[in-house]
């Protein structure tokens, strides 16, 4: 039932959103607020599932949509979007399957043309491979079909705040003792 209300809630906003000209984040905070309002009194929904849906509808038009949480969390180190296959990301130096993905491939490629465009590059059927850089200097790479069999291919490599050291390395297991003396 969350999806279809937070899909309902969605296209409602779009549809006013639409009607004005340039809108700032508070401006579309409030019309969400509203539109929340609504369907919670509608639904009895619990706070916590009125902040989410808020959440999810903001990042959806003013953010990266589900990847924004991602982004948000200092601790995720690479992120990869396989098509609507699935997101899997390295937080703490392991690998993992995120449990939310996309629902469709043109989701994706919307969140590929709001990537691109932000940095003047162009990526399509004919150019179906770009590197580019989020506006806080992460690195982003994409794939499209034909190149990519399984749909769009998003990879977000972010960068510590600290350089990564041999100690690091060996506290995250990433190398043995011995690998780290033959290294050095």
């Amino acid at each position: 039932m969350k999806q279809e209300q937070f899909i309902c809630i969605r296209v409602k906003l779009m549809e006013q959103l639409r009607q004005g000209a340039e809108w700032s984040d508070e401006e579309i905070l409030e019309r969400i607020d509203l539109l929340v309002s609504e369907t919670a009194r509608e639904n009895r929904l619990t706070v916590k599932q009125r902040e989410e849906i808020r959440r999810e509808l903001f990042y959806s038009v003013r953010k990266l949509d589900i990847l924004q949480e991602l982004l948000d969390d200092d601790r995720v180190t690479e992120i990869m979007v396989n098509g609507t296959d699935g997101i899997f990301l390295e937080k703490n130096g392991k690998l993992s399957r995120w449990e939310k993905s996309f629902s469709s491939k043109e989701r994706i490629l919307d969140i590929i043309q709001q990537i691109t465009g932000a940095c003047n590059r162009v990526v399509n059927e004919a150019s179906p491979i770009v590197d580019a850089r989020l506006e806080n200097g992460d690195r982003v790479h994409v794939v499209l079909p034909p190149v990519a069999v399984n749909g769009p291919i998003i990879t977000i490599r972010r960068f510590p705040e600290e350089p990564v050291t041999m100690q690091k390395l060996l506290e995250l297991e990433s190398l043995s003792e011995e690998e780290a003396e033959f290294l050095k």
